[in-house]
């Protein structure tokens, strides 16, 4: 009876192990779970913006300047008060459209939840073969993360983002598939990564939304606000290590310093896609995030909207 007893335990606690290992994930050797290490946890979001509007804000389909008027070119708009959701503008917001180079704020938010800072990350060499926009890595160099952070926010580098996807958790395919699961917990509906880039690939491209992409931007500056130092870096010079050679970068969000307030976040292209853009400003004790996808002059149009939409909160 004794025996029958232990073996039916054992079957037991063997089920229940069983159970649960899709609940755990290896860093290294540890056995880490993720309900108990929420450094390490892909947390369901909880924000929503508020008050969704539809497809397109009444009487906003075109923006002005002083003797111009033009249309908002972008396929796709968004623009929110980050801290209680409220919509100021919105257009086509749950359309699928590519994103080209903003699907590295999605690889950003991965690394950054399984890897450290100053965390030494090698470049191999398919790595430093990427391009077109890259810091022009080499073969054999390690940077720490947050060099390559640099690298990634103000020169959209994909031979950067490439090292993010095989080095953090030793598998790129692994990586890609953790960017597709933190976009389903996150409540991304209308978005699929097929790499770390935004490039095409094979014939497949990442895709999303304005919306989504609100969802995504706004949980990674709540969580990480490091990366808004970094988005807002305009010039950074890394010296030469033993490890890597030096580096001298300059940033592409050339609203950092035309639009008082803009303190990043992330721009993109490709000609499929067009001009893409999530930009982050604060003013007046407001915080507005907004995106543009398939712009055909994102610059001017998010410097009108952004005037818009801090002047609609005012009202």
């Amino acid at each position: 009876m004794k025996k029958i007893i232990v073996t039916l335990a054992g079957i037991v606690l063997i089920a229940a192990f069983a159970v649960a290992i899709p609940y755990f994930s290896f860093s290294g050797s540890e056995l880490t779970s993720p309900v108990l290490k929420e450094s390490k946890t892909i947390g369901l979001n909880q924000w929503f913006p508020q008050n969704v509007l539809g497809s397109a804000t009444p009487g906003v389909t075109a923006y002005s300047t002083p003797g111009v008027t033009a249309r908002v070119t972008a396929k796709a708009a968004f623009f929110i008060e980050t801290s209680n959701g409220e919509v100021l503008y919105s257009k086509n917001i749950h359309e699928k459209l590519p994103v080209a180079s903003l699907v590295k704020v999605m690889a950003v938010l991965i690394v950054m939840e399984h890897r450290k800072l100053d965390e030494k990350m090698l470049v191999s060499k398919r790595a430093s073969e990427m391009e077109p926009d890259e810091m022009i890595l080499l073969p054999g160099e390690k940077l720490t993360l947050k060099e390559l952070l640099y690298g990634i926010f103000l020169v959209s580098a994909n031979d950067a983002a490439e090292v993010l996807a095989e080095s953090s958790t030793g598998n790129r395919e692994e990586f890609i598939k953790l960017m597709n699961s933190k976009a389903e917990q996150l409540g991304m509906k209308n978005t699929k990564f097929v790499n770390p880039t935004g490039l095409d690939e094979d014939g497949e491209n990442s895709y999303s939304s304005v919306y989504d992409l609100a969802i995504l931007s706004r949980y990674v500056i709540k969580h990480f606000p490091v990366l808004v130092d970094i988005s807002k870096t305009e010039h950074i010079y890394i010296e030469r290590t033993s490890d890597h050679q030096d580096y001298d970068m300059y940033s592409g969000i050339n609203l950092l310093t035309t639009y008082p307030g803009v303190v990043g976040f992330k721009t993109g292209y490709t000609p499929e896609a067009g001009l893409t853009l999530i930009t982050l400003a604060r003013k007046d004790g407001h915080e507005i995030l907004g995106v543009l996808l398939g712009s055909e002059n994102r610059r001017e149009e998010a410097k009108e909207l952004l005037d818009f939409s801090f002047k609609a909160l005012k009202n």
